[in-house]
């Protein structure tokens, strides 16, 4: 159950980006009745005071979730709350649960209740992908892939054009084209297919820690995030294709393209991609005073 409030001190004032102490509790029969589960958070609130959590996802201290009888209501759920993010609860409430989260056992004693009629037909949804998948760049290269090879058509030494094929691992999750550079990324792989220090072009493989997230592309340049990490396809300083990684701190919550400079933001940092001193790429990082609100780009 997603539960949401807006936190105020003693002072009516909001309590906007901070810790906070929660209890909630399962009250059966009345808003004094028994508590039949209990569990505290400790959510964060965001610029507007205002906390989310998820009734079920706390840290238990009477009962369990599993265990509630739905269909011996009603029940009330109390919250208590201490602003200053510990266990001193000085703001409570109680107010009844109506409907969820037992509406499917109220009817039939705790089974599920007798299917509705069928419902109007929706419209038609977008084409799904097909078995082959074409991405290409401005500058000539473009990538067929299917669901376990990736070809990669570009430019030899000698101007012509060749083939050039990759195996995949696990299906494609996202697939994006900067001006030089084509980028898949699966579930644990990210591979780039760009041009080499001798004008030819190749595929370069780096492995990826945590779930992916994105994908971004910028002038020359293209990043993959996941949970934990960033990674930056870009060029050395001899003109080859590479990956660069950096390990990240935070949540990560927005992205933005700037010219050939990718920009990453967590909770907690913002992450650059861009050029180096020696005309390659590289990451730079500097640290937020808070969550960031936005961020913009130019060009």
């Amino acid at each position: 159950m997603s539960f949401q409030a807006v936190v105020r001190d003693a002072g009516d004032a909001l309590v906007t980006n901070a810790t906070v102490g929660m209890r909630i509790s399962i009250l059966q029969g009345s808003p004094s009745g028994g508590a039949v589960y209990v569990e505290t958070h400790a959510p964060m609130t965001n610029a507007n005071g205002l906390v989310s959590l998820e009734i079920g996802g706390g840290l238990p201290q009477t009962g369990s979730m599993a265990s509630v009888d739905w269909s011996a209501g009603p029940y009330f759920i109390k919250t208590e709350t201490d602003p200053l993010g510990g266990a001193a609860y000085s703001i409570t409430g109680t107010q009844q649960l109506l409907s969820v989260p037992y509406a499917l056992f109220a009817a039939n004693g705790g089974g599920p209740g007798p299917a509705g009629p069928p419902g109007a037909q929706g419209p038609a949804g977008p084409a799904g992908p097909s078995a082959c998948e074409v991405v290409r760049t401005a500058d000539g290269r473009a990538v067929v892939y299917t669901t376990s090879n990736a070809y990669g058509y570009g430019r030899t030494s000698t101007g012509a054009s060749t083939w050039v094929t990759t195996a995949i691992n696990g299906p494609v999750l996202g697939a994006v084209a900067s001006d030089t550079l084509v980028v898949l990324y699966t579930a644990t792989h990210a591979y780039v297919f760009g041009p080499t220090g001798t004008t030819t072009s190749t595929w370069v493989t780096t492995a990826l820690n945590g779930t992916p997230l994105d994908a971004v592309a910028s002038t020359g340049r293209v990043v993959v995030y996941t949970t934990t990490n960033a990674y930056g396809a870009g060029r050395t300083f001899t003109g080859a294709t590479a990956w660069d990684v950096t390990a990240m701190s935070g949540t990560p919550v927005m992205h933005q393209a700037a010219g050939n400079r990718v920009i990453v933001c967590t909770t907690t940092n913002a992450y650059g991609y861009g050029a180096s001193g020696s005309g390659g790429s590289g990451w730079s990082v500097t640290a937020l005073s808070g969550i960031p609100e936005g961020v913009k780009g130019s060009r």
